[in-house]
């Protein structure tokens, strides 16, 4: 088998290059709070659920207070996202998942945001027609880094969890690959380097998408997954 049954992808940082305007969107979301600028550390946080993320931005706020920046990070990612759309996309992601999608894989988008948003920026960027299924932090019982987004996706999918490969930017993605027996392939190009990736347990770390291709493509990939079973 020359390709993983089921490859779960990361959105933001992994598929599309939205980190910037995620930024953004924090900057937008913490002002009226007076919680700007913003840390410097607050890049790192990319990739986590928005109710981890803003209490740690907006430390003085309360429930209503972070329920308010909530809103209002979603109106303007989505307002930023949609006039960014078409420069949005990692060069070589449409090849890769079209071919994916062609050789018979099954593709999950495996992310933070809720699914609603999730399929807005998917939609807005042209990438919807390719996952099979889209699994945002509302629809898992734990979100990232817990293992439940990668088990639900696979169970939906109809595959065993040893089935799947998880592509990601974040120490996240990859703890959550790594709790849930699936094998973890890191891409350096998001918000996380190298060695945070395999420090965090990535098999493998990708530097650009035709090595990830390359890595998807690997039959190795599957013995090297037996071994650390």
């Amino acid at each position: 088998m020359k390709r993983a049954r089921g490859v779960l992808f990361d959105l933001d940082g992994t598929l599309v290059d939205s980190p910037s305007v995620i930024m953004a969107a924090f900057h937008d979301a913490c002002a009226p709070y007076g919680a700007v600028p913003l840390p410097a550390d607050a890049r790192g946080l990319i990739g986590k659920p928005l109710d981890t993320i803003l209490p740690l931005l907006i430390p003085r706020g309360d429930k209503t207070v972070w329920e308010a920046a909530k809103a209002l990070f979603r109106e303007s990612f989505a307002r930023r996202s949609r006039a960014a759309a078409s420069t949005l996309v990692f060069p070589g992601v449409r090849e890769l998942l079209t071919d994916l999608s062609e050789e018979g894989a099954r593709i999950a988008v495996v992310t933070s945001k809720i699914t609603r948003s999730a399929h807005e920026l998917l939609e807005s960027t042209g990438l919807d027609r390719h996952p099979d299924l889209v699994i945002g932090h509302d629809l898992a019982a734990r979100g990232k880094p817990a293992p439940d987004p990668a088990l639900l996706a696979a169970d939906s999918l109809g595959l065993r969890p040893e089935e799947c490969v998880v592509v990601g930017d974040s120490p996240d993605d990859v703890t959550m690959a790594v709790d849930a027996g699936m094998t973890a392939i890191g891409v350096d190009w998001g918000v996380a380097d190298a060695e945070a990736l395999f420090s965090a347990g990535a098999l493998l770390v990708a530097g650009s998408v035709l090595e990830l291709a390359g890595h998807l493509h690997d039959p190795a990939l599957q013995t090297a997954t037996k071994a650390t079973r």
